[in-house]
């Protein structure tokens, strides 16, 4: 990292942080400072900077995984009362092929929440309805074992009737919602594996919706997928009181090292993601 022209004035300091900071992660910060056409470094980098940066992204990804976590608890929520409450009489409905377009990718659930069946076999919940009700899991505790993947690939399956009623509970369409799962499944994968958001394009765009325009210019990075967070966020008053002010005090914290252009914010980036 010296030979390539970052500044290093603490050696110890720096190979202290290597042992417990898998470098090929700490390289991908470091990709986005090359100068065009040389594998050196822009200049005037310092380690103290790298770091720094880093860092930030640590905490980043901790604020946006809590909003998430609200946001996949809330499809789950609805997806399981809008299905039970249009068949009430029929607890298992999400196993019915009648509701789903392409029998293949119905197929293709079903084998993907047999497998988060056994994988998740010890929880008491599951242990339960194995031992006691013959493996069926009614729609609202089966959603618990639900994955993003699970509930894009179930939601994007659906017939329309049952995915514009969904889609309404938030607002929006069938394709926007569609979409914005989608975005989010990926995005939540992404931080669950604390890869890097630093000046990561995402490349990814999202179908807008009339009832939630999208006032800035999509650059497929991190911004982009926090718009979608605020449109599908459970309660106005948690994001505003909570989320938002968690992320103005982060930026605060590292305004010297982070641009927020290089995260994708537009100058009026408070008032387009707040509720």
């Amino acid at each position: 990292m010296k030979s390539r022209g970052l500044i290093i004035r603490d050696d110890s300091a720096a190979q202290a942080a290597l042992a417990h900071i898998n470098y090929y992660r700490l390289s991908g910060y470091l990709h986005s400072f090359k100068v065009k056409g040389s594998d050196h470094y822009a200049a005037g980098l310092t380690w103290e900077r790298l770091q720094r940066i880093y860092d930030f992204d640590r905490k980043f990804t901790q604020i946006l995984m809590f909003a998430l976590e609200d946001i996949e608890e809330t499809l789950k929520t609805r997806f399981s009362y809008i299905l039970s409450s249009e068949y009430p009489e029929e607890p298992l409905i999400y196993l019915d092929t009648s509701i789903y377009r392409d029998q293949n990718a119905y197929q293709r659930f079903v084998r993907h929440f047999e497998r988060e069946i056994q994988n998740n076999r010890k929880l008491p919940f599951v242990k339960h309805h194995i031992e006691n009700y013959d493996t069926k899991f009614p729609i609202w505790v089966a959603v618990e074992l639900f994955t993003m993947g699970n509930l894009h690939a179930v939601y994007d399956n659906l017939v329309t009737p049952l995915q514009k009623k969904i889609a309404r509970s938030f607002q929006t369409g069938p394709v926007q919602l569609a979409s914005w799962i989608e975005n989010l499944t990926y995005t939540r994968n992404h931080l669950a594996h604390f890869m890097r958001i630093y000046k990561f394009n995402f490349g990814r765009t999202f179908v807008e919706c009339k009832y939630h325009p999208f006032p800035a210019v999509h650059t497929h990075m991190i911004f982009d997928q926090i718009f979608i967070m605020k449109c599908l966020y459970s309660t106005p008053q948690e994001w505003n009181a909570y989320v938002l002010p968690q992320l103005q005090a982060l930026f605060e914290d590292y305004q010297l090292e982070v641009q927020l252009m290089d995260l994708g914010f537009p100058e009026n980036w408070e008032s387009v993601i707040k509720m």
